[in-house]
């Protein structure tokens, strides 16, 4: 079988299970199956993912999570997708505040694919504990600076790159204190000499209403930046 009549197969399968019924008692029975032994079932999960119209108790909310890490990068997706559009929800956003899920957002944070980063990062401003993420967000933080340290130029450092760029946006998001914890973080930002982690330290840094004088500082380092992307934000502090 050629590889272009494979694709049209899988297509033609996806097409039948996007026009399938699913009741919501099967659309959860299905999530609760493991795919290990079937990957249609993965595809099928996806599809049932996103036709979900909401969760209707912390069960149903503790395994839409479940699937959000450590599973096929389409139900990930699918999961961001619909947590964010949940978490959104007023009715529905007390479903998403218990310790474990918001560990599980951390996680999602970190994600190889950045679209999943950008949907869970939308939603932190909506976790009523900020302070629990916060503190184990700065933890990544310090583990992230330290392989940062040991492993310098090897081929993971932009991966680790990676993870500070999207931990910035989070931290972002939660308009955190300005703090101790923070300065550390901004310190260590302000030695790395890639743009976008200078640049996403310049947003951070212009989101923050202080006049602290480490925040100011950092301000006057980057105002004299000379890539445009980290410069752009100086044009508010002046």
């Amino acid at each position: 079988m050629s590889e272009d009549i494979k694709i049209l197969n899988e297509i033609e399968k996806a097409v039948i299970l996007c026009e399938k019924e699913h009741t919501r008692d099967e659309i959860f029975d299905l999530l609760k199956t493991s795919s290990e032994s079937d990957s249609q079932i993965d595809v099928e999960k996806q599809i049932c993912i996103l036709k979900l119209e909401d969760v209707r108790n912390q069960q149903e909310a503790d395994l839409l999570v479940y699937h959000l890490t450590e599973h096929h990068g389409l139900i990930r997706e699918a999961c961001a997708h619909k947590i964010n559009e949940f978490m959104q929800n007023p009715s529905l956003q007390n479903f998403f505040q218990t310790t474990k899920i918001s560990d599980a957002l951390l996680k999602a944070v970190n994600d190889i694919n950045p679209n999943i980063c950008r949907l869970i990062i939308d939603v932190l401003p909506y976790l009523k504990d900020k302070k629990y993420f916060l503190n184990n967000l700065y933890n990544r933080f310090d583990v992230i600076f330290d392989e940062l340290e040991k492993l310098k130029r090897s081929n993971w450092y932009t991966k680790k790159l990676f993870n500070l760029y999207w931990g910035l946006e989070a931290l972002c998001a939660l308009s955190p204190d300005c703090d101790s914890k923070l300065q550390n973080v901004l310190q260590q930002c302000l030695k790395i000499r890639e743009y976008t982690i200078r640049e996403k330290t310049a947003m951070l840094l212009d989101s923050l209403k202080s006049d602290k004088d480490f925040i100011n500082q950092a301000k006057q380092l980057l105002a004299q930046d000379t890539n445009y992307y980290v410069k752009r934000y100086a044009k508010n502090w002046v």
